[in-house]
């Protein structure tokens, strides 16, 4: 027999996901990320099957750029949050297919929860359309806690790929990394030492792979 749990876990994810991504979007822009990523470059590498994407001009992708804001921003409060998930993904995976070169694992994730997203009851709680239309506390226990399991094969795959010579026996690309914040305030000698640089390498492949056990 399915057990129904009480949504707040669920809901709560979807107001710090929303949350994240707007205010991520946001700075984005302020950084002038789109004009230099994804204006000014005279070529965008495509991923393989995806080369029929349209490249937007300058305008478009701002505008592609307001409606993952905007829509993230929905997703956040609850507003009409099948449609402001559909528009978010939508919008977030295609700048994100539209050049390989800017690839993270991280943009990846949100994808795929974003997906994933869309067929949770997670605006059930704790948003304005539960306000509206009334919210409905209990889900299935599977769907209220389908999001760890996203985030455990995340940690999990993420220290399997530590595992490696670079990582472990020279501690890279840390090495390189970390001098860089030797200006820091306070702690900055530390990111100089090559100690530290190892430290950290061992201690995320450990941290990676442990985490969802604690979790």
């Amino acid at each position: 027999m399915i057990k129904n749990i009480d949504i707040a876990p669920l809901a709560m994810f979807r107001v710090l996901f929303g949350g994240l991504m707007f205010i991520a979007t946001i700075r984005f822009a302020a950084n002038g990320w789109i004009n230099e990523l994804y204006v000014e470059p005279p070529y965008l590498f495509s991923y393989f099957g995806f080369e029929w994407l349209p490249r937007p001009s300058e305008l478009w992708a701002y505008i592609l750029f307001l409606i993952t804001a905007c829509s993230s921003l929905m997703v956040c409060l609850g507003v009409k949050y099948r449609w402001a998930i559909v528009a978010f993904f939508l919008s977030f995976t295609y700048i994100e297919l539209l050049d390989l070169s800017n690839y993270l694992n991280h943009y990846y994730f949100v994808s795929v929860v974003a997906f994933a997203m869309m067929f949770l009851p997670a605006a059930n709680a704790f948003s304005l359309d539960a306000l509206k239309h009334g919210a409905r506390r209990k889900a299935p226990r599977f769907l209220v806690y389908s999001p760890h399991a996203f985030l455990g094969v995340v940690y999990v795959f993420a220290g399997i790929a530590k595992i490696n010579s670079d990582w472990l026996l020279e501690a890279m690309p840390l090495m390189i990394w970390l001098p860089q914040y030797a200006d820091f305030p306070l702690f900055g000698e530390i990111f100089s030492w090559k100690s530290t640089a190892y430290v950290m390498s061992w201690g995320g492949m450990i941290y990676d792979l442990s985490i969802v056990l604690f979790l």
